[in-house]
This record gives structure tokens, C-alpha cells and sequence, in this order.
């Protein structure tokens, strides 16, 4: 199938869609023939990206449900149809645990945890709706699966995503929902988000996690993995529990 012709006429939505990773899935769908819908928080930037993508730019902060349920009845008034949704928006906040406050945390899961909450409630129901085999795409991270020091609160809620995300799926399978769910677990990748960090060979530009994150929704994959040299340190996380329940086991 054309890539851009199996996008023509589709309705999609993208939350974080200003600047990184959001902004580099919103001008590729721009380009295979998407209509998009760029969320973000209101400024300059998202009207930047949505005049230079083309797309439609909608003021929202996921970490409210009713900004959110403002956004599901703008796209379904406006085009009646909605054929992928990708809760993207995120923050991080990148420190040891000691470092942090109750506030840093509840501020990091209201965005990256929470924004997916209230994504997946408004736009589940719409996708069934549309009628198509839709597809929703949350974004964590690698940190949702491995982690480390200074990663707690950013960990913690990308853990959270990837929990979520796998035990709606099974519950979708079971309903006989055509509506299919990914979580994208990127590594670093060369965003705002990631200035001021140490460089890292490893890093990604926000076009090529797009590519590959579209590439995986075409495939209906359920986790979307960028960067597959970071298996060792999943595998070792995974080793590390199941030899805890090897040594119950013994007992």
C-alpha cells in the first residue's frame, strides 16, 4: 500500500504536537495525507506548527480532563471522525529522588500519566465510534521499562503508561474492539526535553522515532521500540525479578 494514500482522509490527533516527537509525527502525517489536529499548550509554538504543518491547532492541557473533552468534541464537531490519537504531550523533571518534591511528582503524572488518562477516555469511545480500524498510540519511554538514578518521578509515570496501555489492549482483544493500542518506548531522542543533557551516541533525531513510530502503527504493534540496543538493561530488570520468584519458589 502507498503510505501516503493510506493516510488520505484520515483524521488524526496529536497531543505535544508543538515541538519534538509530537511535532515530527504531526508533519508526517501532514505529508502521507492526514488531516491533523495539533494539541498543545496554547503560544507561539503550536502556532507555529500548525501554520507550517498545515494542520489544526488546539490550545490543551491533558493534565485536565475538561480541556481534553473540549478537544474530542471540536475534532468529532469539525470532521466527524477520528482514525488516530497519539497522547504524546509529556514533561520531564530529571533529578534524584531527594532532589524532588510532592509537587515535581504530582506535576510529571499529571502530564505524562494523567494526559494519557483523559486521552484515552475522551478519544477511545470516538475511535469505536469512526467505525475504522483505528488506532491509539501512547507515547513513554524506555524508562517505562528499565530504570535509574534521577529517573524516579519520570520513571514512574512512563511505568504507569505502559501498564496502562497493555492492560486496556487485553481488555479491547477481549470486548472484540477494531480499535488498536501501542505504547512507544523511545531512548534519548533530540528534543527540547533532552537540552542540557550529555550527549549520547545513541540519540535519535524526532524524525526518525516518527518514522518508526508510524511504521508501527501501520503494523498494529502494541509496544513500539526505537532504540533495540537497550534490551540488555530490560533484560536485566526482568532477570532480577524473576530470580526473587525463583527464590520464593524454593522456599
Amino acid at each position: 500500500m502507498n503510505r501516503k494514500s493510506e493516510w488520505h482522509g484520515k483524521v488524526a490527533v496529536v497531543t505535544g504536537a508543538a515541538s519534538g516527537i509530537g511535532r515530527a509525527l504531526a508533519a508526517l502525517l501532514r505529508e502521507r495525507g492526514a488531516q491533523v489536529v495539533l494539541a498543545d499548550l496554547g503560544g507561539e509554538a503550536l502556532e507555529r506548527a500548525a501554520g507550517e504543518l498545515g494542520g489544526w491547532g488546539r490550545p490543551t492541557d491533558v493534565s485536565r480532563l475538561a480541556e481534553v473533552e473540549r478537544l474530542g468534541a471540536q475534532v468529532w464537531e469539525r470532521y466527524g471522525r477520528v482514525d488516530l490519537v497519539v497522547n504524546n504531550a509529556g514533561i520531564a523533571r530529571l533529578a534524584p529522588f531527594a532532589a524532588l518534591t510532592p509537587a515535581d511528582f504530582e506535576r510529571v503524572l499529571a502530564v505524562n500519566l494523567w494526559g494519557v488518562v483523559h486521552g484515552m477516555t475522551v478519544f477511545l469511545p470516538l475511535l469505536e465510534r469512526t467505525g475504522t480500524d483505528g488506532f491509539m498510540l501512547n507515547t513513554a519511554s524506555a524508562a517505562g521499562v528499565r530504570n535509574g538514578p534521577g529517573l524516579s518521578a519520570y520513571s514512574t509515570s512512563k511505568f504507569g503508561v505502559v501498564t496502562l496501555t497493555e492492560t486496556v489492549a487485553q481488555e479491547l482483544a477481549a470486548d472484540g474492539s477494531r480499535v488498536g493500542l501501542g505504547v512507544l518506548l523511545p531512548g534519548r531522542v533530540r528534543t527540547a526535553m533532552t537540552e542540557g543533557a550529555p550527549e549520547s551516541p545513541d540519540a535519535l533525531e524526532a524524525d526518525e522515532v516518527a518514522r518508526l513510530a508510524l511504521e508501527g502503527v501501520r503494523e498494529r504493534r502494541l509496544y513500539l521500540v526505537t532504540h533495540p540496543e537497550l534490551l540488555d538493561s530490560v533484560r536485566a530488570r526482568h532477570r532480577a525479578v524473576e530470580s526473587a520468584f525463583a527464590k520464593a519458589a524454593t522456599k
